[in-house]
């Protein structure tokens, strides 16, 4: 999207109708796969295009080097298979000293085959030298020789050639591997880059190469550099149209990444009086601009301690509260401080990237610190649930107004496997608003707890393994765990031992839970990384997040990670939404954040997407990924975000005392269709749903009342989009009975389904109480894809008659995007203008 013209998301009001519900009644590792295709015409497409590449060997003389510039005998190229089908990826690398063909990065795309698949495609950067090209040439060659047949009978290479779909040279951005979280660098904007370059046989030379052809180009070139086993690391700054320059004529660059600082060279290389120096920097650099309707993040921890000077204009004393007063309300853990370090990054995020800027920070959002355990005394964990709600209505009665983002990073090492425990229930509690009068929804943000990784090898089993720990089962909040970005160590002999974009070792997971229940965590933030040999496996600074030490007189700054971190992040995240639009529900806030995750490459890189059992696997490891700030906040000419807050009342109780459905919500949304229709045609657009509400928990007794979570929510609601070539009226009786007439009911019975939704998540999607899914196709297939329902299905409000629930009106949030890669194309524009003209009117 267009992070250069961010535009405000656009509130929906109208473009709904209630309509009556009846719930309708519906009837009823593969192997290697090589692509059919006509031999002559496809050998001949693939053989044009490698020349076309081999042609590029030779430098037309208007097209002249400066001599300044060095030139291998090597190109990048781009392979893309054909959709549905893989590579035989052996075939594109050579493992030798000096390969003519080396495999460098692997990318997969995928789009929506059916209701419960997706199909993948991909993409492989590969250098090749002048000889490479020629084998591969040779390859397709062999293959449209009719007279030739392998040993067995077989044409010769087809596995390579039939699966291939086109073959280009690969631009810079096919090297950039921090997406989709970090975008790639505007052509023109100068930034710093972290540069790998893969090792070669000369290798010396290799990069003094490198380094003139920067030097020609005026790429600043760092002073250090990390040594690998197969590859070198450098800090450059320029611009993509300088790296691409200088770069793409050598054949030894790898990957392209943001750099990275670590938190080591603040806790390591600095004494006591450098750090007070860090810090007043800092602090002069802050600007302090929260007022007294400013949101707050209410921490829930160990205490703070206030007074640390970065700290303290954003935690006055009166905003300092514990459970019992005798405990004080510093913070008790040490050494180090928990509370002080999740107050720090929920202000400031990584303290290593504000300490390293150069430019200023605004701060907008305060903080509160409620002191719920005291080092020493630990509270009954049956209590506990008591324990948040006072946590929570205490600063609520003192400061009535302010919005608020409740963060707390305490768990019980009890485990329920996903079954609500007193404690879960009584977030949910507060998070639907009914433990105050009147209600008054709350945004509270859990940490999923930590997992203990000792020895190299029990990462990743032992993630799958460990489960999300009580409370942050609980529908309403946002459960928080750990990926990492972080794999710069300094210590020789070690190496992180979580990739780059992986799920981090503290992350817990809920792939033991029973399906019924919600998938944890919701999304997952930066959490740190840790450093092993091969056997061990230890904590190391460089792998850290740095934040503040609760003993300031003394250290300042603390190392910190795990999903303690990674949920003061997602604190500060929400708080940064909430402030800028301060008016939107907490389920809304929450509806964005998930909204606007993305799971990273390395994410993905381990699910075979096409099977449900993956897809399931994939959102109860990490969620549904990192949620990315600049997408949560705005829109952008080719990125549209429609959100629509309503009430609706799922049941109504009869005179008979009978409770049935009551309505469903028909949206009509205002939509670009005549930019999909004409400008998009045949372009890839995105169209992604989040349905975010809070129920009302119902914790019953028996333990049988648990294993089934009708008995424990209160209501669910669903969404569906219309179907290509589907009437609103075909529409309208494929979501409910009350549609139907009698002569089509037995129509009805059999043409009612949910194919023709391509979601690439489906029903993985359907527990707990946010829904998300996404698919892709061209602007012409979605310029008619503008009608969504929103409809209830079963909870207690429903099933348990005597608490006389079945009349209670629920609140929730949709958002709906619109996203295309096309820069060039506004389709934001015209739906602003068909609101502007609906309002006018």
């Amino acid at each position: 999207m267009l992070v250069n013209n961010p535009k405000q998301h656009i509130r929906l009001r109208g473009y709904s109708r209630s309509e009556k519900y009846k719930y309708p009644r519906f009837s009823g590792s593969p192997d290697f796969k090589r692509k059919p295709q006509n031999r002559q015409l496809h050998g001949k497409a693939i053989l044009r295009q490698l020349e076309q590449i081999r042609i590029r060997f030779s430098i037309p003389a208007d097209q002249e080097l400066s001599t300044d510039i060095i030139r291998d005998d090597a190109l990048y190229v781009e392979f893309t298979s054909e959709w549905g089908y893989s590579f035989k990826f052996e075939s594109f690398n050579q493992d030798i000293q000096a390969p003519k063909f080396q495999i460098l990065n692997v990318r997969s795309e995928s789009r929506p085959l059916n209701e419960e698949e997706e199909e993948l495609r991909y993409h492989i950067t590969v250098m090749m030298t002048k000889g490479g090209i020629a084998e591969f040439i040779n390859k397709v060659e062999k293959y449209l020789d009719v007279t030739k047949k392998t040993r067995n009978g077989n044409i010769w290479h087809v596995d390579l050639v039939n699966n291939i779909a086109s073959v280009q040279l690969a631009t810079l951005k096919a090297f950039w591997t921090d997406a989709p979280e970090i975008p790639f660098p505007a052509e023109d904007e100068v930034v710093w880059w972290e540069a790998w370059f893969r090792k070669t046989s000369n290798d010396e030379q290799k990069l003094a190469n490198v380094l003139q052809n920067l030097q020609t180009f005026e790429v600043q070139i760092g002073e250090t550099e990390l040594d690998f086993p197969e590859h070198r690391v450098r800090l450059l700054r320029g611009s993509p149209a300088q790296l691409a320059a200088s770069l793409l004529l050598l054949d030894n660059l790898a990957e392209l990444r943001k750099p990275q600082e670590t938190a080591q060279f603040f806790l390591g290389q600095l004494e006591y009086e450098d750090r007070q120096e860090w810090v007043a920097d800092l602090s002069e650099r802050t600007e302090t601009l929260v007022t007294e309707d400013s949101v707050l993040v209410c921490i829930l921890d160990s205490g703070v301690n206030n007074q640390h000077p970065l700290l303290l204009p954003f935690l006055p004393n009166p905003h300092l509260y514990a459970y019992n007063p005798s405990w004080g309300v510093d913070d008790s853990v040490s050494p180090g401080g928990h509370g002080t370090g999740v107050a720090g990054l929920a202000l400031y995020g990584d303290l290593v990237d504000a300490l390293d800027s150069p430019s200023r920070i605004q701060i907008y959002h305060g903080l509160e610190s409620f002191k719920m355990i005291q080092r020493g005394s630990p509270s009954d964990p049956e209590l506990y649930g008591a324990i948040t709600e006072t946590a929570v209505s205490t600063p609520l009665v003192d400061r009535p107004f302010n919005p608020r983002v409740f963060c707390m990073t305490i768990t019980a090492e009890q485990v329920f496997f996903g079954r609500p425990s007193a404690w879960s229930a009584a977030v949910d509690k507060i998070a639907f608003g009914s433990h105050l009068d009147p209600a008054s929804p709350q945004l509270l943000i859990l940490s999923g707890g930590n997992v203990e990784i000792e020895k190299h090898q029990d990462y990743p089993h032992k993630n799958q393994l460990e489960t999300v720990q009580d409370p942050a089962q609980a529908y309403n909040a946002i459960t928080v765990g750990s990926y990492t970005r972080k794999d710069r160590l300094s210590t020789k002999g070690y190496y992180p031992l979580a990739p780059v974009g992986a799920m981090a070792p503290s992350n817990s997971t809920s792939l033991t839970w029973d399906h019924q229940w919600p998938i944890k965590p919701d999304i997952v933030m930066e959490g740190g990384n840790r450093s092993t040999d091969g056997v061990n496996t230890w904590d190391d600074d460089d792998l850290q997040l740095l934040s503040l030490d609760s003993d300031f007189h003394h250290y300042l700054f603390q190392p910190f990670h795990s999903t303690s971190a990674a949920t003061a992040l997602a604190a500060r995240f929400a708080a940064t939404l909430r402030t800028a639009y301060p008016e939107l529900w907490p389920e809304t806030i929450r509806g964005l954040m998930i909204h606007s995750a993305e799971w990273t490459s390395a994410m993905r890189q381990d699910y075979d997407l096409n099977k449900e059992s993956e897809r399931k696997a994939l959102l109860r490891t990490v969620g549904y990924g990192v949620p990315l700030l600049t997408k949560a906040l705005h829109s952008a000419n080719n990125s549209l975000t429609l959100i629509a807050e309503r009430n609706i009342q799922p049941y109504q109780k009869t005179n008979k005392k009978h409770i049935k459905y009551n309505e469903y919500h028909l949206y009509e949304l205002p939509w670009p269709s005549k930019v999909l229709a004409n400008e998009l045609f045949d372009q890839d657009v995105t169209l992604k749903v989040t349905l975010s509400y809070f129920i009302e928990p119902n914790p019953g007794k028996r333990s049988a009342e648990y294993a089934q979570s009708v008995q424990y929510h209160s209501h669910s609601l669903e969404f569906s989009v219309i179907k290509p070539q589907e009437s609103i009226e075909q529409f309208k009786r494929r979501i409910s009975a009350y549609s139907e007439t009698p002569d089509e009911e037995t129509e009805l019975k059999e043409e009612v389904n949910f194919k023709g939704e391509p979601w690439e998540i489906n029903r993985p999607r359907l527990r707990g109480s946010v829904k998300k899914d996404f698919f892709t196709m061209s602007g012409a297939e979605m310029a008619t894809r503008h009608v969504i329902a929103v409809y209830p299905k079963s909870g207690w409000y429903k099933t348990r008659k005597k608490l006389d629930r079945a009349n209670s009106k629920v609140r929730y949030s949709l958002i709906v995007s619109l996203e295309t890669p096309s820069i060039d194309v506004d389709i934001y524009t015209p739906v602003e203008n068909l609101i502007a003209v609906k309002v006018d009117v």
